[in-house]
């Protein structure tokens, strides 16, 4: 089980602003890299759609336990992409392919919650995928600069249970990025 990310600042500065350009719609973001141990590294971020519809059949994952109740609220209840997000299939498609042609794994996905704290709902623990990483940005607003307390990450194991992943970011010279890094992939 993964306990540390590490990425650079130009991937966070990446990710950080392909999440708050749809703002204030919830963002999300692919997130590729490597595994070294128990060390992911984040060398690249795949931008998505945010394709979430009303009528996305929100009760048919059986992921975690149904009784917790937070910012998803009653699932009857009205949502909207301010506080819902699926990623693009056909994004998702590419950016396996990607991966697999260039070595690199995908890690798992970014989302934003622009009304929320930077914690898993009990609607991202219902959907997210196994044995992927969870990464939640906290995006008040576009304009705001995030901070360290507006993110956070979690490794989701085989069995759906969410474990905090410590962020740190690689120190590199004034703008140099790590080898390997790319912020954006788009091929």
């Amino acid at each position: 089980m993964p306990v540390a990310l590490r990425l650079s600042r130009q991937c966070l500065m990446a990710l950080e602003r392909s999440l708050a350009v749809a703002w204030p719609e919830e963002g999300c973001a692919l997130l590729l890299g490597r595994r070294h141990g128990g060390t992911l590294h984040m060398q690249g971020v795949w931008p998505c759609r945010n394709v979430w519809r009303p009528d996305w059949p929100e009760t048919c994952q059986p992921q975690a336990s149904r009784s917790s109740q937070d910012e998803a609220g009653n699932l009857q209840d009205a949502h909207s992409r301010s506080d819902r997000f699926v990623v693009d299939p056909l994004e998702l498609i590419a950016a396996q392919k990607y991966c697999r042609n260039q070595g690199v794994l995908l890690l798992g996905a970014a989302h934003s919650h622009p009304r929320g704290a930077p914690l898993p709902s009990a609607m991202d623990q219902r959907h997210a995928w196994p044995r992927s990483l969870v990464w939640i940005s906290a995006i008040a607003s576009p304009d705001r600069q995030p901070t360290e307390a507006d993110r956070g990450a979690w490794w989701v194991s085989g069995s759906g249970r969410f474990q905090p992943v410590s962020i740190e970011l690689a120190q590199t010279g004034f703008g140099k990025p790590n080898p390997g890094d790319q912020p954006y992939y788009r091929p």
